[in-house]
Parts: C-alpha cells; structure tokens; sequence
C-alpha cells in the first residue's frame, strides 16, 4: 500500500527532509514500511532524504508494539512521535492538528464503531472539524466523516 503514495510521484522526489504521518499506526508497520519506500526510491534517483515519522493510535497494545519495536530499532527520537491509547482518537483528539505533513497514508481499522467519536465531534451534521466537512454540488453540509 505504501507503494501507492509514492510511486505516482516517484520523479518529483527531491533532496530533503520529508514527514510521514499515518494516523491509524497500529504497529507501525506500514509506516516504516513507507520510510524505506521513500528511502529506496530516493536512493535510485540520486537524492539524500532524511524522514521523519509521526503515528496515533487508538488501541493500546498495538501503540504499545509500535512504541516497542521503534525503541528496539534504535529510534527513540521516532518512538516520541507515535501517541497512542484510547483516549487518542485521531478523529475526535487529533494530537498532530496544528502540524502539515508531507505523505499521510493511513488503513482504519475495519469494523470499530465510531460513535463515540462522531458524537466528541459535533455529531454527523454539526462536524467541527473542517477536516471532515468538504462541499459538494453547493452544499456546505456534506460531512466525510466514517459514521
């Protein structure tokens, strides 16, 4: 999946410093997997990259697992990116709000009711954040939030 986000821009990868967010981390692999996509891809077409990994998760032991093999692979400085419990939500406490990314990928988990959070949130018509409310066809209203 990770392949997705970069290989359309493959060309357009320059020398940099570039965030990676995935704001449904789990374990962290498709993160990590991302950073050695975009390492990889880099590489081939002779650019230097320095990556930096930004994750929030919502179920605890698999924050805990991220957090873990993040530690075990040396990347401290990383593991303190990556916020997780069940009180972070990245849909009702989006801990990274005021912060732009450069690649943000991202697979929710299939099956977890998201009610609690659409109701943190201002309920499926009253959305605050502008995130989640796009318009379409003139009307304002329309809200792309999971619930």
């Amino acid at each position: 999946m990770a392949n997705l986000v970069f290989l359309p821009i493959a060309d357009q990868i320059e020398s940099g410093t570039y965030l990676l967010y995935d704001g449904a981390c789990g374990a962290g692999g498709m993160l990590t997997v991302a950073e050695d996509i975009l390492q990889r891809i880099a590489r081939e077409r002779g650019k230097q990259v320095s990556t930096h990994l930004f994750g929030q998760e919502i179920n605890a032991e698999t924050y805990a697992i991220c957090e873990a093999d993040l530690l075990l692979k040396g990347e401290g400085e990383t593991a303190d990116n990556i916020v997780g419990g069940p009180e972070h939500s990245t849909l009702s406490n989006d801990v990274f709000l005021s912060r732009e990314f450069d690649f943000m990928l991202s697979n929710p988990p299939y099956g977890k009711s998201w009610k609690t959070d659409l109701q943190h949130m201002g309920g499926k018509w009253e959305i605050r954040d502008p995130c989640f409310v796009i318009e379409h066809a003139g009307d304002p209203s329309n809200s792309w939030s999971p619930a």
